[in-house]
């Protein structure tokens, strides 16, 4: 899931609830400079097997909205995740 919306320039909202990311390790800049992303709902997001979250958000200017309820998070930390700058 590398990269997976990279650059994504029309995307501004994304429910990826129950989404199943068992057997992922990777989401390193998934939503790197998804710059109209403003709401973003991860709930119940399976994140147990996952090693690298670098800069996830990283360069998402818009993103004023982060639902992160349920969600299991093991092998890393959370700063990782949260490369972005708040306002």
């Amino acid at each position: 899931m590398k990269y997976m919306f990279y650059k994504c320039k029309s995307l501004s909202s994304l429910v990826l609830s129950n989404f199943n990311t068992q057997n992922v390790t990777n989401m390193e800049y998934m939503f790197y400079k998804c710059k109209p992303l403003s709401s973003l709902a991860l709930s119940n997001f399976n994140a147990q097997n996952i090693t690298n979250m670098k800069y996830m958000f990283y360069k998402c200017k818009s993103l004023s909205s982060l639902v992160l309820s349920k969600i299991k998070i093991d092998k890393f930390h959370i700063s990782y995740i949260l490369s972005i700058k708040i306002k």
